[in-house]
């Protein structure tokens, strides 16, 4: 079935949940080519109707590098994560393990102060404290030094990527990857291997990354940043999120402008987390927007208490 799913992949305008449809409607890509032009409509509306005629034979898929997993949707080893993520991909790969104990998603600008990687470093140390693993996005700065913490710490960390878990970016932390592979973590990405990051697939990522945890700790951000993307999936799925609120002279540095936001009792405006409609509304009433403020070191394990 995995196979069928990369192929149902590969047609134009099929993304991951136009192909569980046409995988469970149509259940072979023999029957899928049997359809006839009002089946498909029906299945899929106007994307549908235009695959008539153009679905051809079976495109060759080639095995996935040594070393890469690749898991659908319909496979037992599909984690119990993405089962109740409306955006979930069909497939996913992974190079070592997948998340075997509950997690706490550490992320943050790539330019952190020292006030952020103190943060990183204490926060880690708890998460390993309460058995809890890392997942963070393997990014220079607040990204590397929690997946670095949780190495020194021996505690369990995972990255999921923007792009192909065969060539993990940025270059410069592909020993760092080798190393959480080797300590028993591992690279997960919904991209096949062989793609490349771009903007989007980095902000679609983080939603993996929400999904794969219980807790999501927002350590430094500044504004904009991409982790105030990762701030609004966390609300949208209705995860933890925890944020320190620096005290002086760390509250005026840049870097965590979003820290003041997030943490300020007045709420903020949902707009800084590019979010609409409904989800924007649900931003409007939270005051503060962080379910746990972090105002001290002491406050950390709130995390885990929710007290």
């Amino acid at each position: 079935m995995t196979e069928g799913l990369l192929r149902l992949l590969s047609l134009r305008g099929i993304g991951p949940r136009r192909a569980l449809t046409l995988a469970t409607t149509f259940g072979s890509w023999a029957a899928l080519s049997e359809a006839t032009e009002q089946q498909l409509a029906d299945s899929l509306g106007s994307v549908g109707k235009a695959l008539f005629g153009n679905i051809g034979e079976p495109p060759y898929i080639p095995p996935a590098p040594s070393g890469i997993v690749v898991i659908s949707c319909f496979d037992e080893t599909w984690p119990a994560w993405l089962t109740s993520l409306p955006s979930a991909p069909a497939v996913i790969y992974a190079r070592g393990t997948l998340p075997s104990v509950p997690c706490v998603a550490v992320v943050g600008t790539r330019h952190p102060t020292a006030y952020g990687l103190s943060v990183v470093s204490q926060v880690v140390e708890r998460a390993g404290v309460h058995g809890f693993g890392v997942v963070s996005g393997l990014a220079a700065g607040i990204d590397a030094a929690a997946h670095q913490a949780a190495l020194d710490r021996g505690v369990l960390t995972w990255a999921i990527l923007g792009g192909g878990v065969d060539t993990p970016t940025p270059r410069e932390n592909v020993g760092l990857a080798e190393a959480m592979i080797a300590a028993g973590g591992g690279l997960i990405s919904e991209q096949a291997p062989g793609i490349e990051p771009n903007a989007a697939r980095l902000v679609a990522r983080n939603r993996l990354q929400v999904a794969a945890s219980q807790v999501v700790v927002a350590a430094q951000s500044g504004i904009p940043s991409g982790t105030l993307h990762t701030v609004r999936f966390a609300i949208e799925q209705n995860k933890t999120l925890a944020v320190p609120r620096p005290k002086p002279p760390w509250d005026i540095e840049p870097q965590s402008a979003g820290n003041m936001t997030l943490t300020d009792p007045d709420g903020c405006n949902p707009e800084v987390l590019s979010a609409k409609g409904s989800l924007a509304d649900k931003i409007r009433i939270r005051r503060p927007v962080a379910d746990i403020v972090l105002s001290d070191r002491s406050d950390i394990d709130r995390i885990w208490t929710g007290r």
